[in-house]
């Protein structure tokens, strides 16, 4: 176990104080109660047997990707699409394997990003289970442990709730005891936290303080959003021969612009956004370039042992999957959507919104990621078959796809380029 892993797993005895376990006994104001609260039970097992916590993040792990990628995913998909088709075993499997192939070594570790985006998948999926009030209440924790889990699946919650507001064949007083429902789910999972924070830091407040006392902006978010302009990735290294545990790569545009408006902190959310405002064309190029890094995916894991190393095949697979999902949503007849699906899709994607604006790690687009490699394999039509297309129409997806793929490389190569203390290629 290693930084954030360890400090989950470490964080979460913080339950047991002076021979007593109690909620209130947590006092851990950066990260919320939920995960560590999950992970409790193992840790005492883990004191007991003497067990490697490593060997817990591994079980854990194999039980968390077995049901994301084998279960829930897939059927997921199924229910937003309102198609009573059953997905067939190669394109599971398909799904899975990509999944393994970018993420396996995440599920090595206690780390929250696959717990939190799992049950927030879980929560859309008892949204589309038949109105009874009890799975209602349900989604409506899923909601909340979401955000407990990961604070900034918060913004995805008015599209939640507006998925249950447009409920079809459901009369609006049906729609709003969905509602209070959802709510009552929520403040059942929030309810702690508030306790929490009431007994252990004074604040009145269900949310998750988010809070450091040796940070300068007393607010981990507003102290990422300045590192966030000069860094365009981050990635964390277990690499002794590399002098930092963390790869910083540059973003010389970024720098420039902290050097111009002698930025130190942010002291308000407002001084970031006129930042914005008076730099529209830098921010631009800023988020671009996030996006590009935060889905490109150079190892699969989130401690890497060896730096220097080819990642030319992972790439390569990579940026294959986001052509072949390109070439499904070319075609996709979004015309024929429904005001829900779009929320569905709003509820997974709008969280990663918030990210872009930090140091960006590729975890934290995780979203996006898995609904490209869903939409390639899920989506795919049967009938495109080699045998069935032209070969004009061949040719040109041929040369697109080159050409695609050369650009994606050129672009990646570029920021790696940036590498804080010493440049790294792709092969």
């Amino acid at each position: 176990m290693y930084y954030d892993a360890i400090d989950y797993w470490f964080i979460s005895i913080y339950f047991h104080h002076k021979g007593s376990i109690s909620l209130l006994n947590y006092h851990n104001s950066l990260r919320g109660y939920l995960f560590p609260l999950l992970l409790f039970p193992f840790r005492v097992i883990q004191f007991y047997t003497n067990v490697p916590p490593i060997v817990f993040g591994r079980v854990l792990g194999a039980v968390s990707a077995a049901l994301g990628f084998g279960w829930l995913a897939p059927a997921l998909w199924q229910v937003v699409q309102n198609k009573t088709l059953v997905l067939s075993w190669v394109r599971r499997l398909a799904f899975a394997g990509l999944g393994f192939a970018f993420w396996r070594d995440y599920f090595n570790f206690t780390l929250s990003d696959f717990p939190a985006l799992w049950v927030l998948g879980l929560g859309l999926l008892l949204l589309h289970r038949p109105q009874k009030l009890g799975w209602l209440v349900a989604a409506g924790a899923c909601m909340a442990a979401a955000y407990n889990i990961r604070p900034s699946y918060s913004i995805a919650a008015p599209f939640f709730l507006a998925i249950q507001l447009l409920t079809p064949a459901a009369t609006s007083q049906r729609r709003l005891a969905g509602v209070a429902a959802l709510v009552l789910g929520a403040a059942l999972v929030m309810a702690p936290q508030w306790a929490i924070n009431r007994h252990q830091f004074k604040q009145n407040t269900p949310v998750v303080l988010s809070y450091i006392k040796a940070l300068k902006t007393n607010n981990l978010y507003r102290e990422k959003m300045k590192w966030g302009l000069l860094h365009q990735k981050l990635e964390t290294t277990l690499d002794r021969s590399y002098p930092d545990q963390m790869m910083v790569f540059r973003d010389l545009a970024g720098e420039k612009l902290v050097r111009d408006e002698h930025i130190t902190w942010f002291d308000s959310y407002a001084d970031y956004f006129q930042l914005v405002l008076r730099h529209p064309l830098t921010f631009t190029g800023l988020y671009a370039r996030r996006l590009f890094n935060g889905l490109d995916i150079q190892y699969p894991t989130p401690y890497i042992r060896q730096i220097y190393v080819s990642t030319l095949g992972l790439a390569w697979l990579n940026y294959t999957v986001w052509f072949g999902a390109g070439l499904v949503l070319l075609r996709a007849k979004f015309q024929t959507w429904t005001a829900r699906q779009w929320l569905v899709l709003a509820v997974l994607l709008v969280p990663c919104l918030p990210m872009l604006p930090m140091s960006m790690e590729c975890r934290f687009l995780l979203p996006l990621h898995l609904l490209l490699c869903a939409v390639l394999c899920f989506g795919w039509p049967a009938t495109w078959r080699p045998s069935t297309v032209s070969r004009r129409h061949l040719l040109t997806v041929g040369a697109a796809y080159v050409v695609f793929v050369a650009l994606c490389f050129y672009a990646s190569t570029a920021a790696q380029a940036t590498l804080e203390f010493g440049a790294r290629s792709l092969w």
